[in-house]
């Protein structure tokens, strides 16, 4: 009996449930940064490796293009990378440190220990509302759900944000219950983090209101002590916003996310969002119905509303950067919590049985047969994401890297893509911005490597000299000019 309870105790459970996420995350860890969203991990690797090769200087992150970000037509000779505080690169520069080199698997291994947290916060916000085993089965599912596993072990921000985030509602809501000043430093710290690794954790926030109107039980006046700690918990995100203003060039275009395409709440974003991402990409069609289950079962008065708020807050971040959930479907992560919740009250629920619904002889089988189905249909899709996308720009930038001069400035064409340039390890442009003179006269451009013999590589090889050519790549010198090139005739393709 003692072992039975011993395996059965709900902390021993959540230690199983972390061990299982941490070894599923290490699934493929040593992938250069050439897979799935490979361009925002290359940026976001390039900070933390300049951190590294040019010193730590978290108020200037400079990453490795110089062509100008996102839709900014002004170039960025000095390489600025001012999006969100630059935390999480911190941390993998300090991983490369004490490595004593660059390994991208740090940065991926980071990311994954990370995310074990926002495990922790799942189950203990889901004990709170609605039992510990609903708990248990949501911990479960956010460590297991294969969209998520692959998006927590990637170069991005993002494993970071869901963990402080959930940090932030998971604290911040003990503390307007209980009101200790432990509880008010570790909620106001770790809030403060949340907004600086990306003001979007401001959606988790929105749940809080709720706790605040339940512990008060008025919304008019507000006590002093949560405009105080509103007030503190913004002002390193402000400060940081207002810094950023001082390097133009080096803050990329943001506004069209929330819908610049003009898709929110059409046909197609209903398309993207319900049929490719929740019923293909993240929960499959299984997962979404037993999903729907959960969120459209009323709560009981006992179990509150905070998590159903935590689903909407959720839902409004999706149709507030609707073409930024529509167009990356990273984007997605911030919203995988309150999809595992709710996936788990639903597959619960049909467990438990649901009144005036089909009988749990019906009910039971069905969640049992659904919630596998959902999760391994869930990861065919996915499992293509791990793929390397392009493997000749891994083979091009290995030789770059050995044989160009460390100060070299190199164009890296790539339709804009970074993750192309990130392999040279040298800084750069990911396509030629102005003509290949401009770029060698104005920013010191001196040598063009590319995975494609397209009309402006085979221009290039006709004027400049060849150092390597072979069936994958050329890397070419534009500093030598091959002798009796027809410049008037032969006319640079754009």
């Amino acid at each position: 009996m003692k072992t039975l309870r011993f395996l059965t105790n709900q902390y021993f459970l959540l230690a199983v449930i972390i061990i299982i996420g941490f070894w599923a995350r290490l699934y493929k860890i040593d992938n250069p940064i050439a897979d799935w969203h490979s361009w925002r991990q290359a940026d976001t690797a390039a900070v933390a490796r300049n951190f590294y090769k040019l010193g730590f200087n978290p108020f200037i992150p400079i990453y490795d293009d110089m062509s100008g970000v996102a839709q900014n037509p002004v170039p960025n000779p000095h390489r600025y990378r001012f999006v969100e505080f630059p935390l999480y690169n911190a941390f993998v520069y300090f991983a490369y440190l004490i490595n004593g080199g660059v390994d991208e698997r740090l940065a991926r291994l980071l990311s994954a220990v990370i995310s074990l947290g926002s495990i922790v916060f799942i189950f203990l916000l889901v004990r709170k509302y609605w039992g510990e085993f609903t708990a248990i089965v949501a911990a479960l599912l956010f460590a297991i759900l294969p969209f998520n596993v692959y998006f927590s072990r990637t170069v991005l921000p993002e494993p970071s944000l869901v963990c402080m985030s959930l940090g932030m509602l998971y604290f911040t809501d003990r503390w307007i219950f209980e009101n200790k000043k432990w509880l008010f430093i570790v909620s106001l710290v770790i809030a403060m983090t949340a907004f600086l690794v990306k003001p979007m954790a401001v959606f988790y926030a929105l749940p809080l209101f709720y706790s605040y109107r339940v512990k008060e039980g008025k919304w008019w006046p507000i006590p002093k002590r949560y405009i105080f700690f509103t007030v503190i918990a913004i002002i390193p995100l402000f400060a940081w916003r207002a810094w950023m203003m001082k390097f133009p060039e080096g803050i990329p275009a943001s506004t069209w996310l929330l819908n610049g395409d003009g898709i929110r709440f059409r046909p197609a974003f209903w398309k993207w969002i319900i049929n490719e991402r929740l019923g293909v990409e993240i929960l499959s069609v299984e997962g979404t119905v037993l999903f729907f289950i959960g969120a459209l079962t009323k709560p009981r008065p006992k179990e509150g509303a905070l998590l159903h708020w935590l689903l909407f807050s959720s839902f409004l971040f999706v149709a507030v950067f609707a073409t930024g959930n529509v167009r990356h479907n990273y984007y997605q992560t911030l919203i995988i919590p309150a999809l595992a919740i709710f996936l788990a009250r639903g597959f619960v629920l049909m467990l438990k049985g649901i009144p005036n619904f089909l009988p749990r002889i019906w009910t039971i089988p069905i969640a049992l047969i659904f919630l596998p189905i959902g999760l391994y249909l869930s990861w065919t899709d996915v499992r293509g994401f791990y793929q390397i996308n392009n493997p000749p720009i891994i083979e091009a930038g290995k030789m770059a890297n050995q044989i160009l001069p460390k100060d070299a400035v190199v164009i890296a064409p790539y339709d804009g893509d970074t993750a192309f340039l990130y392999q040279t390890n040298r800084p750069g442009w990911p396509y030629a911005a102005f003509p290949i003179k401009d770029l060698h006269d104005m920013f010191g451009v001196n040598y063009y490597i590319s995975v494609s013999l397209d009309a402006k590589t085979k221009w290039v090889m006709r004027k400049y000299q060849t150092i390597i050519q072979t069936p994958s790549y050329v890397i070419v010198d534009l500093t030598k000019e091959r002798p009796g090139f027809d410049s008037i005739h032969d006319i640079e393709p754009m």
